[in-house]
């Protein structure tokens, strides 16, 4: 009995003196946050790379629209006081942007992919006819597309939306609804996380600039140059 009493008191001692050891706990503490640590930084990571993919669509945008908004004046008799743009412009405009946005190409790579396939690229001239043609003054607008490549094809019928709208290749902020032209470029780019890649979707990243030619009225193709040619019964 008395055996019995003294194992019970020295179990009872054992497991007091435990409950008060700290020993081990700030590694069991720091165990159990590290994988959340992990998560939030790779996640901040994550977000910056989102960021500054926003950030180099918005330039490849902004860059090819205002290259082809300074289409010089033509010479030539067809095309006088209007600009062109050859097939050699287009391309090299086009090709501008996967050196404006390298990390495109660097996943594609990883991707095993072309970089084209993650970042699109549309470029259009359009027309504002007016309604009437001999109108001065609130006018009623129509777009024309001039040409395009991409997205934006001959005879599309665009309507005119709030500058909040989400982008679509039938439409054009009301804002630029006005006499003349505007050279339009839509960018987007397929984003993909890095965490969770294999559970997430892919998030596109879209944006739109648009530019009033510089120097001549509307900036138009030159005929059958393999890239984007002129639209009919446009001009």
């Amino acid at each position: 009995m008395r055996q019995s009493v003294s194992i019970a008191r020295r179990l009872y001692t054992d497991i007091r003196s435990l409950a008060r050891c700290s020993y081990g706990v700030s590694a069991v503490e720091f165990s159990v946050i590290t994988p959340f640590l992990l998560l939030v930084l790779l996640a901040g990571a994550d977000l910056g790379r989102f960021i500054v993919a926003t950030q180099r669509v918005e330039v490849v945008a902004s860059s090819i629209a205002q290259m082809l908004g300074e289409t010089p004046v033509s010479t030539s008799a067809t095309d006088a006081g209007d600009g062109v743009v050859t097939a050699n412009d287009i391309l090299f405009y086009y090709n501008s942007a996967m050196f404006t946005f390298p990390d495109a190409l660097v996943e594609a790579n990883s991707q095993g992919t072309n970089w084209w396939n993650l970042l699109s690229v549309n470029m259009a001239s359009v027309r504002f006819v007016p309604t009437p043609a001999t109108c001065t003054s609130n006018c009623t607008y129509t777009p024309k597309v001039v040409w395009a490549l991409g997205s934006r094809v001959c005879g599309t019928a665009i309507t005119s939306v709030s500058d909040t709208t989400a982008y679509s290749p039938t439409t054009l902020p009301a804002d630029i609804f006005n006499s003349g032209s505007t050279i339009v470029v839509d960018v987007s780019y397929l984003w993909s996380p890095t965490i969770g890649s294999a559970y997430l979707p892919s998030i596109t990243i879209q944006r739109s600039v648009y530019v009033t030619p510089r120097y001549v009225p509307i900036v138009e193709a030159q005929p059958n140059n393999g890239q984007a040619n002129p639209c009919p019964n446009v001009l």
